[in-house]
């Protein structure tokens, strides 16, 4: 198109003016620097949420059986027949409950998160966690008083079921404020609570294959509440997915900034070009033919600084990733180096978001240009 040739034409003679140069190459560098930065924010972001869906995946069951309207789950062994019929390599019966835990020699207690143990323990050992030992004042071998939420009849009214137990084990700390604190054998935990089955059934599998698992055994027991590990976890799913929107937000204004230096920079272009306009206008072209010339200008200014931006951006990340540039410690963080993913979706978003602002920022002056009175324009000429 004529238009876009004028536009390269009109974009390389401005080298030799000083002061628009400047303010165009400021404006491919600001550009640049908002999409490289945008860019590398976001793999950075989608590495760590990597890592952590996959922790996720690791640690939480892929599919949850929780009772609707009960305590525990009757048809429990069907259940879980099924679901190694349908690839579910790991099933796990889990009553869990909370009870109250005590010290009595320093008269300290505390409520307890217990859940049955997925080893065989003995019927007067409990493990539990270390952050809950220590604000109890106890380690392994000493003895711990739980008191069951429940009560049983006697001669003189109804009693708390309280046993002492025997720590056997320390476990690691509780990351998560839902996490389990402590745990009991099977039978013990279903003759401490009293149930009669386990209150939820945790399975193990194929992560990918959780979704088609899950509608097929909602569909052969409608009497129980079927989750997969996404809508287990959806609170810290929907967390990330708002922290990654804010932070595109929250950064695209370096590039929103960069764009607005168009307008200055293609302010002077026009000013120095308004004779040239004044004759393209009496040779026939139109107003659009001029509007279309100088946002052709912006564009070309916005699209070599987003490709420059675009090679730094995803060449320091790849980098990064590939060769572990960012190295964390590995004794605090539970990874040993920042991970960066690339992913297309986010590099698409931010291409669209720097060529769209870079065209809206040149509408103005190119809409003031494409305005000129041709006879105006050629007088001031002479």
């Amino acid at each position: 198109m004529i238009e876009f040739r004028i536009a390269r034409r009109y974009l390389w003679a401005a080298r030799k003016e000083a002061h628009t140069a400047f303010l165009s190459l400021i404006s491919m560098l600001g550009l640049a620097v908002g999409v490289a930065t945008l860019l590398i924010s976001l793999a950075l972001l989608s590495g760590l949420q990597g890592q952590i869906k996959a922790r996720l995946i690791a640690s939480s069951p892929q599919l949850l059986i929780e009772p609707i309207g009960k305590n525990t789950i009757d048809d429990a062994p069907a259940i879980a027949a099924a679901a190694r019929r349908l690839g579910m390599r790991d099933v796990r019966a889990i009553v869990s409950g909370i009870a109250w835990g005590a010290n009595q020699e320093e008269r300290r207690g505390r409520p307890l998160r217990l859940r049955s143990s997925s080893t065989p323990l003995p019927s007067d050992s409990i493990n539990l966690a270390r952050d809950v030992a220590a604000g109890l004042g106890l380690t392994i071998g000493d003895p711990i008083t739980i008191v069951a939420p429940r009560t049983r009849l006697t001669p003189f009214g109804p009693v708390p079921i309280v046993k002492r137990y025997k720590i056997a084990q320390i476990l690691s700390p509780a990351t998560d404020e839902r996490a389990t604190e402590g745990t009991l054998d099977l039978s013990e935990m279903e003759r401490l609570f009293g149930t009669k089955g386990p209150t939820s059934i945790e399975m193990h599998g194929d992560a990918a294959n959780a979704e088609s698992i899950q509608a097929q055994l909602a569909k052969l027991f409608p009497d129980v509440q079927v989750k997969t590990w996404k809508e287990i976890n959806r609170p810290l799913f929907l967390a990330l997915r708002l922290e990654k929107v804010v932070m595109f937000v929250t950064i695209s204004l370096i590039i929103f900034v960069a764009a607005l230096n168009l307008i200055s920079s293609l302010s002077m272009l026009i000013l120095e070009k308004r004779p040239g306009v004044g004759v393209l206008r009496t040779l026939g072209a139109t107003e659009k033919t001029i509007l279309t010339i100088f946002l052709a200008v912006g564009l070309l200014i916005g699209i070599t600084g987003t490709l420059f931006g675009n090679l730094v951006g995803l060449g320091f990340a790849w980098a990064a990733n590939r060769y572990h540039l960012v190295p964390l410690p590995s004794d605090i963080y539970f990874i040993s180096y920042l991970p960066f993913t690339i992913e297309a979706d986010d590099v698409l978003g931010v291409n669209a978001v720097a060529v769209a602002l870079s065209i809206l920022a040149t509408w103005y002056p190119a809409r003031a240009a494409s305005r000129l009175d041709p006879i105006v324009a050629i007088r001031e000429e002479a």
